[in-house]
C-alpha cells in the first residue's frame, strides 16, 4: 500500500527542476496527498531510488532535514541559495503546474486568455 503511495510522492518530486526546492507540503498536496507533509517526509526519508531528487525537498520555512549531511551542498551546487539556515525560498520555491479543470496542464496562454475573459 504504502509502495504505492510512495512512489506518486517520488514522481512529483521528480518534476522538480535543478535549482528550485518544494515543500513537503506542497509535494503531497501535488500527489493528491492534502495535509499529509509528513507522510511525504516519511517517503523522502525511506527512499533509495537515486533518480529522486530529494535534496530538492524541505520543510515550510526553508529548513533542510537535520541527519540528512549533504543536502545543503547538494542545493548549493544546483544554484540554490540561502537565508542563514534556510532556503531562500522567495527566489528557489518550485511552481508546478497544476491539471486544469478539464484534466490536462494549464498552458499560461490558456490561463492568460481565461483571465481576460
Amino acid at each position: 500500500m504504502d509502495g504505492e503511495r510512495y512512489d506518486r510522492i517520488y514522481d512529483v518530486v521528480r518534476r522538480i527542476p535543478r535549482g528550485r526546492v518544494a515543500t513537503y507540503g506542497m509535494v503531497a498536496m501535488v500527489a493528491g496527498y492534502p495535509r499529509a507533509a509528513r507522510f511525504a517526509g516519511l517517503a523522502m526519508h525511506h527512499c533509495d531510488d537515486p533518480s529522486v531528487p530529494c535534496h530538492r525537498v524541505v520543510n515550510a520555512s526553508g529548513g533542510l532535514a537535520p541527519h540528512f549531511v549533504s543536502q545543503r551542498g547538494r542545493l548549493q551546487r544546483e544554484g540554490v541559495t540561502f537565508a542563514g539556515r534556510n532556503v531562500a525560498l522567495g527566489r528557489h520555491l518550485w511552481t508546478p503546474r497544476l491539471p486544469d479543470e478539464r484534466g490536462g496542464a494549464a498552458s499560461s496562454r490558456r490561463r492568460a486568455r481565461d483571465r481576460a475573459v
